[in-house]
């Protein structure tokens, strides 16, 4: 959207990463394009992802859960943009924002005119259990199994197998799902990520060139 009047007033951008619990915010919003309206409510979650495929966590808010808020700034106490109001719940119980630290990053991006095309790696993982982590030898138990590795895709060209164990990504140590396709799909395609893998009782570096991801999949990928 683009307006031809110059020195509009402008929310303040503040730090959606020190955000707490119980912290009181507020939305502004204009529901169904009728009255504008200011919702409060607190802070009820952090970290917490809608969507497997989501490349960040959402923050889970009560104000601004009404159907039609999505688009609405969410600020704190001083006033301060923390996040953008992307989703509610039916029954207008809660609602969803992207954290600003995410906006942040790309808005620089955005205003040259840029198109964010976020990575993707080509694998279908789930939960290491205690059982499958003795069983391979991964001790303590930790890290993302991979169930198959999709042919064409980054992970198939990085020679990542299916049975790997993937520990970490650039160094970062994951323990779940989300965490892994939190770091995966937050990192733009083209970029190189280096992936720490238990093999076969050892462990092993994969550089892996991330891909767009593809429109038809679906499911706990990443």
């Amino acid at each position: 959207m683009k307006v031809e009047r110059k020195e509009l007033p402008v929310l303040a951008l503040g730090d959606s990463d020190g955000l707490k619990v119980g912290e009181l915010v507020a939305s502004l919003s204009y529901p169904f394009g009728r009255e504008s309206s200011l919702s409060f409510g607190i802070i009820s979650r952090r970290g917490r992802s809608q969507n497997v495929l989501a490349g960040f966590d959402f923050i889970q808010t009560n104000a601004g859960a009404s159907a039609g808020s999505s688009g609405g700034p969410l600020v704190n106490v001083r006033g301060e943009t923390v996040g953008m109001v992307t989703m509610a719940s039916q029954n207008g119980a809660m609602g969803f924002a992207v954290p600003i630290s995410v906006i942040k990053n790309i808005i620089p991006r955005l205003e040259k005119g840029e198109k964010i095309v976020w990575g993707w790696l080509g694998v279908r993982v789930s939960e290491l259990t205690l059982e499958a982590a003795d069983k391979l030898g991964v001790s303590p138990a930790r890290g993302v199994f991979v169930n198959s590795v999709l042919p064409g895709q980054p992970a198939e060209k990085g020679k990542i197998l299916p049975h790997d164990v993937i520990l970490a990504v650039n160094g970062v140590e994951i323990d779940n799902p989300r965490e892994l396709t939190r770091l995966i799909s937050g990192t733009e395609a083209g970029s190189e990520v280096r992936l720490t893998i238990f093999r076969k009782g050892g462990v092993v570096q994969r550089s892996v060139i991330l891909a767009p991801k593809p429109k038809e999949t679906e499911g706990r990928e990443g």
